[in-house]
């Protein structure tokens, strides 16, 4: 009976972990970062915040790209946004209308190797993730008042360059968009864990 307490309190404490926002920019500089889902939250536009690229918003980036929303439920495409080297921060861009629950997928086009990177992996040119994602709660980010929404956070060197990994070519913020983050499955992978480890033990000290 204690065991079974225990085990209810651990999963308890489990789930009420919050799910906290991740720094801005990407932290694990030189990793790949993890892979997201994102969703149209309501019907309606996709409006992206430009944040950071090139020198004209105070950025590092050297090489031209632009960015643009492909919408894999409808299979229709925004059109190319914002050019990182001349865009400023806080410029914004409709990336055009979606109905609820639209799967999108964001992508980057590198002008300068003439090469495609995407939130999807197989739609990228080395096959990997070039989107760093996490939520962002609104005010100033890099000098421009952003509303709260999805950052987004791009690399646009392909793995064999070698690229950097820092996602921080082109970075974005999208309001009505929701991203399917991988810390709930880790989550659940770690009660599992701790319920695997809770019941060995109750085996042994019943044994």
């Amino acid at each position: 009976m204690k065991i079974k307490f225990m085990l209810m309190l651990a999963v308890m404490a489990l789930m009420a972990l919050p799910l906290a926002a991740n720094p801005i920019p990407y932290p694990n500089v030189g990793t790949i970062a993890p892979t997201n889902t994102f969703t149209a939250t309501s019907t309606g536009t996709i409006v992206g915040y430009f944040v950071q690229g090139g020198a004209a918003s105070g950025g590092g980036a050297a090489y031209l790209d632009k960015v643009g929303m492909w919408n894999v439920t409808t299979s229709t495409f925004s059109g190319w946004q914002f050019d990182n080297q001349t865009t400023t921060a806080g410029t914004s861009a409709n990336f055009g209308a979606v109905t609820a629950g639209d799967t999108l997928e964001f992508v980057l086009y590198d002008y300068t190797l003439s090469e495609y990177f995407s939130s999807n992996p197989v739609n990228s040119a080395d096959g990997v993730n070039h989107v760093y994602e996490t939520p962002w709660g609104g005010g100033l980010l890099n000098g421009a008042n952003i509303p709260a929404g999805v950052y987004l956070g791009t690399e646009d060197l392909p793995i064999w360059n070698p690229s950097d990994f820092n996602y921080n070519d082109d970075s974005f913020v999208f309001a009505n968009v929701t991203a399917t983050a991988p810390e709930p499955g880790s989550l659940i992978l770690l009660a599992t864990g701790l319920i695997g480890g809770l019941g060995a033990m109750r085996r042994k000290l019943l044994s």
